[in-house]
């Protein structure tokens, strides 16, 4: 929760120029092309929709109850089968990368924005920052689910392994008590025999 707190303030500072709250990063400062960036089709620009729409997810898969949730993935998840585009593509890993609701899945997550980030030119610069910080924060997840993981397997073993003991010394303790019983019932025989054997 709390790295996605901070996730959300680093697309609001990225993307405060969408809004006009830095001088020269209005509307018109968002036409300028970055250096060596190839013009393609439907140049998109981040821009107050594109931020918004990362902000509104975020928001309401961390906050949101749990219908809002789910509605807002499967709106989310349809938008990219849909359309395909990077925007959409990119909404969709930061969907999936969110914890707290039932579609999370960091693995894809992963795979998305490693996609994305791998592709020349696909993202806005702001998009970058925003991919590489929240795969920066699947990335450590996964390595905390995989330590915990391997935690609870040997919990496990150490479990079997106090349950084969514990087997084993009941076991050892029936056997004892066994033992004694059949002590027993030999010395209460041996004087049955003895006094058959020696009638008065």
């Amino acid at each position: 929760m709390v790295k996605h707190t901070a996730l959300l303030l680093v697309i609001a500072v990225t993307g405060c120029g969408a809004f006009g709250g830095r001088p020269g990063s209005g509307p018109s400062a968002k036409t300028t092309k970055t250096v060596g960036q190839t013009p393609t089709a439907g140049v998109r620009s981040l821009g107050g929709e594109g931020l918004a729409l990362y902000l509104r997810t975020l928001r309401d898969l961390l906050e949101g109850d749990a219908v809002l949730k789910a509605d807002v993935f499967r709106n989310v998840a349809a938008a990219a089968a849909a359309a395909p585009t990077t925007t959409n593509r990119l909404n969709l890993a930061l969907a999936l990368a969110t914890p707290g609701h039932p579609s999370s899945n960091p693995l894809e997550a992963q795979r998305l924005l490693n996609e994305a980030l791998a592709k020349d030119n696909a993202l806005l610069p702001d998009e970058r920052v925003l991919a590489l910080v929240e795969l920066k924060d699947v990335e450590q997840r996964l390595i905390l689910d995989a330590e915990a993981a391997r935690l609870q397997r040997a919990a496990q073993v150490a479990a079997t392994q106090r349950n084969d003991q514990n087997a084993q010394r009941l076991q050892t303790a029936l056997d004892e008590a066994r033992a004694k019983l059949d002590a027993i019932i030999n010395t209460e025989r041996s004087i049955r025999e003895r006094e058959n054997a020696d009638p008065k």
